[in-house]
């Protein structure tokens, strides 16, 4: 689908994705002109019941679970996510289906006049690519008429333009130091942070946190009145079975013993899959009519690409959009279950502002060779200052530009029982997964010896 027109638009404002910098660092930012131009448009954001996720590591997954269960549960669920891998569409959801470049464009057109207004008014703050995406984001789900929302935060959470609702349930994510310039450079300043979507009359679900993180929203629900559920004790679960096609989860909870299976590999996700149903739960107490049997088939329907995604299998090639240390170390641990031999590349590429060193030093321990590359993100680093900025690790790499010629390079360096592994950059992912949707003999090339190689232009 062309969604050109759409990005045009939304390239006229300021894309803090692409480019150094956040706008609500500054000092003095709130959320009023997001809440104005919402309040023009006779306030999409209300209405739906809403469950919010903030969080460093997990919000996508945990998102994508709920709202799978919701849809197979009758209920019209609308999911906004971030960032796409392949098109824009992917970030606004309904039922699982994205949104058209039409759709888009008739939201464009139903805010183009009002944004205009504001701006000759001079008085609002200007709007970021980011705001404008999740006001065009209410409005399809209105056109829509969602039933359920589940929204997951851009950055952060306080400041974040999703926080406009009124929330039924928060989750907030395990927390971890990402973001430092922006959202404060402690595990309790980033949890006050993330908590800022806590309102009073919500239920919240926390996963396990780190005690400085887990002390902060505690006294934020004591603050605002609101219950707390805590993964790992207030509900717990047991792995079942394990495999690359994914995982059988017994969880118990305020509710009892359900039984679920997710196309989700990763170790993690199982963490991810308890606090989705924990929120469910939440959202049960509130009085939405959930059926057990549905929420376990929404949950075995659940998509999420680019995390821990399996491509192909001989050899192995995983996706994963892990790209601070500690996603980077779930991703080892995934890595060290389902690895069949020692031979392993990593293709690697990051962003300008990511602990580059911190994440390559948590895959020292499974003996890989990397391959360094870049996506096609304006804040993409190069190979060869990610290089540098590894030297002294005493790795053996390899640098090519190019992901798709990265990835061949790759591929002939492990034999069909070795791994390759894409990560480091979520927009490394897209690029990678949009290559291989786009070439109709990848797989096929994938399962046999590939011819010429890219040389190897770096070390």
């Amino acid at each position: 689908m062309d969604y050109s027109r759409v990005e045009e638009y939304l390239d006229t404002f300021v894309n803090y994705e692409v480019i150094p910098g956040f706008g609500f660092a500054e000092d003095g930012y709130d959320l009023g002109h997001v809440r104005e131009l919402l309040r023009r448009l006779g306030n999409p954001q209300f209405g739906p019941r809403t469950v919010h996720v903030a969080g460093s590591k997990g919000k996508g997954s945990i998102s994508a679970m709920a709202a799978s269960a919701l849809t197979a549960c009758g209920l019209t669920t609308g999911l906004y996510i971030s960032p796409h891998l392949v098109h824009l569409g992917e970030r606004i959801q309904v039922n699982g289906e994205c949104a058209t470049p039409g759709e888009l464009l008739a939201a464009i057109d139903a805010v183009w006049s009002h944004l205009e207004a504001m701006r000759v008014e001079g008085r609002w703050r200007r709007f970021t690519y980011f705001e404008v995406l999740t006001v065009l984001a209410f409005l399809h789900f209105r056109t829509k008429n969602v039933q359920a929302q589940v929204l997951e935060v851009g950055l952060g959470g306080r400041l974040d333009a999703t926080n406009v609702v009124t929330p039924d349930v928060c989750v907030i994510t395990p927390i971890s130091l990402e973001h430092t310039a922006v959202l404060g450079d402690t595990l309790g300043k980033i949890a006050s942070e993330k908590a800022g979507i806590i309102k009073p009359g919500a239920h919240v679900v926390s996963a396990p946190q780190p005690p400085e993180a887990m002390g902060v929203i505690e006294s934020v629900c004591t603050a605002c009145g609101v219950p707390l559920v805590r993964v790992g004790k207030d509900v717990t679960w047991t792995l079942l079975e394990r495999s690359l096609d994914g995982q059988t989860i017994q969880s118990r909870g305020a509710q009892g013993v359900r039984v679920i299976h997710i196309p989700l590999a990763a170790p993690y996700e199982a963490e991810n899959a308890v606090a989705s149903i924990a929120a469910l739960e939440a959202l049960q107490s509130r009085g939405v009519a959930l059926d057990a049997e549905c929420v376990s088939l929404g949950f075995s329907r659940t998509q999420w690409p680019g995390r821990f995604q399996v491509l192909a299998r001989d050899p192995l090639l995983v996706l994963d959009g892990a790209h601070n240390p500690a996603s980077m170390r779930r991703l080892a641990e995934s890595v060290g279950l389902f690895r069949r031999s020692a031979d392993i590349v990593y293709v690697l590429g990051f962003s300008s502002d990511k602990d580059v060193r911190g994440a390559v030093r948590e895959l020292l321990h499974t003996g890989g060779r990397f391959v360094l590359t870049r996506s096609g993100q304006p804040r993409a680093l190069e190979p060869v200052d990610v290089a540098v900025r590894i030297s002294d690790l005493g790795v053996q790499v390899a640098c090519e530009r190019q992901p798709r010629a990265a990835l061949w390079l790759a591929r002939s360096m492990v034999g069909t029982e070795g791994t390759v592994v894409v990560a480091g950059s979520l927009y490394l992912v897209g690029d990678v997964l949009r290559g291989w949707q786009e070439g109709t003999e990848s797989q096929a090339r994938w399962g046999r010896p590939p011819g010429a190689m890219a040389r190897v232009s770096g070390g």
